[in-house]
């Protein structure tokens, strides 16, 4: 079958999808819907369903109410009245009248109001609707009982009572309930389903057309079939029957039962967990019927779901198991829900540990006959056929399609034809013969076989074209599609993914019991018959004898043996011993001291005053304590204990136990089994052993110890100590300052309130602190960690970790692996550690440090410091004015909205301002630093950095290295620093300052000022009118467009003026100037502008045009005459070349030589004197 996972859908929505308990798809006014229930600190949420094979979207939430109380996991309930859709919540303390209604059309939910017109009773357990065709009718179970109820309901909401039936409560079963109900017409009967756990069993009810109950059956564990603890159950019909599915958590196993019209039924198929499925535990199963043929679905503790179709029998018949993936929540699963939606199946999945909703979508393609073939010859279609031989069939061929072809009771010939079928022999004698079987895309499934679990239980006689295996009587003649020969080779243990164990059944016998005469002495004995006895105010010694006896010891000391039988005895006054012996008996031992053994079968012990001990022995005993200090020992059994008033010691080793405090400081130990353990007031310690238990510490300062197996652990009031020890555990602390320790495991811990200590140990945990300032520790594993309200401390520990802060000042350590920190609210401060991290910081001034790693810091809301550290990071700044510092590595800061302060640090990184006034600072290495919009001051520090200004009036400082400067939109103020710099001014009127080295500049658009500084420099600049200043160096200077001075500075310069009118410095030594278009002057301050020895050149100097400013010399012009005997000038023609001899000094001699290519005919107006 062909599935795809669609989307796992709020993995970040703690509050709604968090410990998921039920799940339900809803048809609200023509609009389906997916309405979730999670922990008692959660809510109702509602979700759109469109396409399948589209995302579901969030609609609507709705918080429990604040006076809601855990009654056991929370359990919702479609219920639909006078064309209204509400929902109810089960298990919840306050809410077992109380709902919500649904709009399915807009989307909404009100709040949590009164629902129907009667009360339902304090804890309802299991709900639902049935329309008799003559009247609505309401049925639903309450804790504390076996007691089913019906209801007829009015369109307004008005309950009258229709019927009521009691199941006996099975023997040695103590608060058993009603756990779930469904309900199935059957040939136009309305049949009610109901399973519970405690009283482990399965029962019928027949409702009639007015909503009255007559009991159907009940089918029990007792009578064998393998099963225990049923948690959940569902119907599905097909082919003209109805069949039930029912699974079990204490057994990890499917059963399903043939159901008839009068209640009655019958069990076709019992499927146990195994190594290739995942069902272990199995908590939850959805059934489906889509073209004719059913589906089943079911989940459980060892993270996945397993996929079945059914036989027109009932059997089972493994389809595929998909294993829990980190995109998905596949782990201990609470609930699935399945709709067929045009010909496809869309699926939701639950976490009890994993946050989120997965959404999966099955398409099993085109479905073609589900049928038990006929005589003779059976042909499939072009579809996926499902074709079981009958007793008369010969021979099935599948035809097209994916078909599934089963052997039945005698020999037959299977083939498949085209597609990827799947063949399953059954155990015959004879010859089972598969005439085209491709291991490339075929699947053969052995599990009908019988008790058979390896292939080396399989004798393999390769042939040439295939291959025959044989197990016992049963012949498998396998010819290959190609004609290739098969060997064992070929084949694996994944012949048999499930295994089918239908044990035959017993129908238990209850014997009932008999009444009782009396005597008194010393010592008296009783006869084979029921006897009273009763003993005086002496020491006695009574032996009852055989027979259902009631003894009373009276006054003293008094040693009373109950013998065979079910007897009552009662110990009185004193320091007495109560034997109980063979039977089911019932123990007082009264005031005084008392001891007192059950012995054999199924026994009731009363400690009564004193300081008592009690012991059960085998059976499934209960026992009470009563005042004062006790020791009671169940022994044997599935036991009931109960310390009641005083400080007691309570002990069970064996068996699936109940273990009840009471008032004072107890202790209680479990043993291996599924145990219950409540502390009640004082100061208790429970120790729990293996298996899955609930340990419930009550008031006081308790200390719990879960040990081996999935265990619940709740401190309640008090400062407590809760270890879960291995398994996957929930631990939560309840109000006080509590200390919880997960151990290994998949562990849930909660701290509730007040200041708490959780520490998750081993494995994949999940830790909520709760209120207070809690500290938190993750441990190895994949950990989440939530702080809550208060000032919190997270840490990770080894692995890859969540935490989230929650509201107030936390602190977050990530430690080693890849995590991810979550500030939230407050002033936080977030750690990564080791591993390649992301740090979230919330809302609230905080700070966040990578430190090792490749680490992702966001600041989020707020004034904020990012310190990526060591490794590669990625820091982005929020709203605030935010300081990030990437530190060592190669990192990525994002300045974000507002003033931010960026600092690279060591390492070659990349940094953006982004909107805002931002200060950046490259450090060491090759950096790129972008300003963003707004007026930054930048600076690359060492190494060859990149700085771009971007929009905004910039600072931008490259420091050492050969950087890269570019100031983009704005007045940007631009300094290379030390190195050969490039500087490109870009838009606007910027200020570059080359500084050491030799610098390349471009001013760009806009009136720009140019400084090379030290170094043989390149300015350009650009368009508008610029000022360009080489600086020392032999410098390249270009104005470009624009009426444009440039200065050379000391050093032999080369100056081109481009279009316009520019003014050209040469200054200290030998220059060449180019003005070029536009009326340009070349200007001189004095000799050592252009002495004798190193004249300046001016190649395109225009007569009439151009001006050669010598005013700083006071000169007189002396044309092309001799100098006389005053500061003059006079020129020449030497060669091509024009030269201007200038006497700077009045000697007649020239002090001063600028040369001008061509021969010119130069007068006074192209001077300036």
């Amino acid at each position: 079958m062909v599935y795809r996972h669609v989307t796992t859908f709020g993995v970040t929505e703690q509050r709604w999808l968090s410990n998921l308990t039920d799940l339900e798809i809803v048809e609200a006014d023509g609009r389906l819907l997916l309405v979730a229930a999670n922990q008692v600190r959660g809510g109702i949420s509602t979700y759109a369903i469109s396409d399948p094979a589209a995302p579901i979207t969030m609609l609507r939430t709705r918080p429990y109410l604040a006076d809601f109380t855990y009654q056991g996991p929370p359990q919702i309930t479609a219920i639909h009245m006078g064309g209204d859709t509400l929902i109810h919540v089960g298990q919840m303390g306050g809410a077992s009248n109380l709902g919500v209604t649904l709009r399915g059309d807009i989307g909404a939910m009100s709040t949590f109001g009164w629902l129907f017109g009667t009360s339902l009773g304090p804890q309802v357990t299991a709900l639902g609707q049935v329309d008799t065709g003559q009247a609505q009718v309401l049925y639903s179970a309450q804790g504390g009982g076996l007691t089913l109820t019906t209801h007829r309901m009015g369109a307004d909401g008005a309950l009258v009572r229709a019927g009521q039936a009691t199941i006996a409560t099975p023997a040695g079963t103590t608060d058993a309930n009603l756990d779930k109900i469904t309900d199935v017409s059957v040939d136009g009967q309305r049949i009610l389903i109901s399973i519970s756990g405690n009283g482990n069993f399965i029962a019928t009810h027949l409702v009639s057309a007015s909503g009255a109950l007559t009991p159907g059956m009940v089918h029990g564990a007792d009578r064998g079939t393998g099963y225990d603890v049923p948690s959940d159950v569902d119907a599905v019909q097909f082919g003209g029957r109805t069949y039930v599915v029912m699974a079990a958590t204490g057994s990890g196993t499917l059963t399903v039962f043939r159901l008839t019209a009068d209640g009655r039924l019958t069990t076709v198929d019992h499927v146990l967990d195994e190594g290739t499925t995942r069902f272990q535990n199995a908590t939850a199963l959805e059934t489906v019927v889509l073209g004719g043929r059913a589906f089943v679905f079911a989940g459980g503790a060892d993270d996945g779901i397993s996929v079945f179709t059914m036989l027109p029998d009932g059997r089972l018949l493994h389809l595929t198991t998909i294993i829990d993936t980190d995109a998905m929540t596949l782990a201990d699963v609470t609930d699935i829900e399945a709709r067929v939606i045009d010909g496809r199946i869309l699926l939701f999945v639950g976490s009890g540990t994993e946050t989120g909703v997965t959404q999966l979508v099955f398409e099993p393609g085109p479905i073609g006959a589900t049928a038990t073939a006929g005589a003779g010859t059976a042909r499939g279609g072009t579809g996926g056929d499902l074709l079981v031989a009958g007793a008369a069939t010969t021979r099935i061929e599948g035809g097209d399609g994916n078909d599934i072809l089963v052997a039945g009771a005698g020999p037959v010939t299977l083939m498949g034809g085209a597609g990827a079928d799947i063949f399953v022999p059954s155990r015959v004698t004879g010859r089972i013969t598969i005439l085209d079987y491709d291991p490339a895309v075929d699947r053969l499934d052995m599990s009908m076989l019988g008790n058979i679990r390896s292939v080396w239980q399989l004798r393999f006689i390769p042939t040439a074209n295939g291959v025959m295996i044989i197990y016992g009587d049963t012949i498998l003649d396998i010819t290959t599609r190609t004609g290739r020969g098969l060997t064992a080779a070929d084949f694996s243990n994944a012949l048999f993914p499930v295994g089918h164990y239908l044990a035959p059944e017993t129908d238990p016998v209850v014997t009932p019991p008999v009444p009782p005469p009396s005597t008194e002495a010393l010592w008296i004995f009783g006869t084979a018959d029921a006897n009273h006895l009763i003993g005086g105010a002496r020491r006695e010694q009574i032996m009852a004898g055989s027979g259902n006896d009631t003894v009373s010891g009276g006054a003293g000391d008094d040693t009373l043996r109950g013998e065979a039988g079910n007897d009552y005895l009662r110990g009185g006054d004193g320091h007495d011993s109560l034997h109980g012996g063979p039977g089911r008996d019932t123990l007082f031992g009264d005031a005084g001291d008392d001891l007192l053994h059950g012995d054999d079968d199924d026994d009731l012990l009363y400690g009564g005053d004193g300081t008592d001990t009690l012991h059960g022995d085998s059976g499934n005993d209960t026992l009470y304590g009563g005042v004062g200090n006790d020791r009671l020992s169940g022994g044997d059994g599935n036991d009931v204990l109960s310390g009641e008033v005083g400080n007691d010691w309570l002990e069970d080793l064996s068996g699936n136990n109940r273990l009840l405090g009471g008032d004072g400081d107890d202790t209680l130990i479990a043993g291996a089994g599924i145990d219950y353990l409540d502390g009640g007031a004082g100061h208790d310690s429970l120790q729990a052993g293996d298996g899955r238990d609930t340990l419930l510490g009550g008031d006081g300062d308790d200390r719990l110890f879960g040990d081996g197996g999935d265990d619940l652990l709740i401190g309640g009031a008090g400062n407590d100590h809760l270890e879960g020890g291995d398994g996957t555990d929930r631990l939560s602390g309840g109000t006080g300052r509590d200390t919880l320790l997960g151990g290994v495991g998949d562990d849930v811990l909660e701290g509730n309130e007040d200041d708490d200590q959780l520490d998750g140990g081993e494995g994949n945990d999940t830790l909520f602190g709760g209120t207070g300032g809690d500290r938190l520790l993750g441990g190895a594993g994949h950990d989440v960690l939530w702080g809550g309200d208060g000032n919190d401390m997270l840490w990770g520990g080894d692995d890859q970790d969540t935490l989230w802060g929650g509201w107030g000042w936390d602190t977050l350590y990530g430690d080693g692996g890849n995590d991810v920190l979550n500030g939230e609210g407050g002033n936080d401060m977030l750690f990564g550690g080791m591993g390649d991290d992301r740090l979230f910081g919330g809302s609230g001034n905080d700070r966040l440090f990578g430190e090792d790693g490749n680490d992702l810091l966001i600041s989020m809301v707020g004034w904020n410091v990012l310190d990526g550290g060591t490794g590669n990071d990625t820091l982005t700044a929020g709203i605030g004015r935010d300081r990030l510092i990437g530190g060592v590595g190669n990192d990525v800061l994002q300045g974000g909205a507002g003033d931010d302060t960026l600092d690279g640090g060591t390492g070659n990184d990349r940094m953006n301002g982004g909107p805002g006034h931002d200060r950046m600072f490259g450090g060491t290495g090759f950096d790129l630093l972008m300003g963003g919009g707004g007026n930054n001051v930048m600076s690359g520090g060492m190494g060859n950095d990149t700085l771009l200004g971007g929009g905004g009036n910039d600072w931008m400082n490259g420091d050492l290295g050969n950087d890269i400067l570019r100031g983009g939109a704005g007045n940007d103020r631009m300094s290379g620093g030390a190195g050969a710099d490039r500087l490109f001014g870009e838009a606007g009127n910027d200020r570059m300052f080359g500084d050491a080295g030799d610098d390349v500049m471009d001013g760009g658009i806009g009136a720009d000022w140019l400084v090379g500084g030290l170094g043989n420099d390149r300015l350009n600049g650009g368009w508008h009118n610029d000022t360009l200043d080489g600086g020392v160096g032999n410098d390249w200077l270009s104005g470009g467009p624009g009426n444009d001075l440039l200065r050379g500075g000391p050093g032999s310069d080369r100056m081109l003026g481009g279009p316009g009118n520019d003014v050209l410095v040469g200054g200290m030594g030998g220059d060449v100037m180019q003005g070029g278009a536009g009326r340009d002057t070349f200007r001189f301050f004095g000799a050592m502008d252009s002495p004798r020895r190193a004249p300046d050149l001016i190649t395109d100097f225009r007569t009439g045009e151009d001006l050669l400013d010598l005013r700083a010399m006071n000169l007189t012009y002396a044309g092309s005459g001799g100098h006389q005997g005053q500061r003059s000038l006079r020129w020449e023609h030497v060669g091509q070349q024009t030269h201007l001899l200038i006497d700077v000094n009045g000697d007649r001699q020239a002090d001063m030589l600028i040369r001008l290519d061509g021969r010119l005919s130069l007068d006074g107006d192209d001077f300036l004197l």
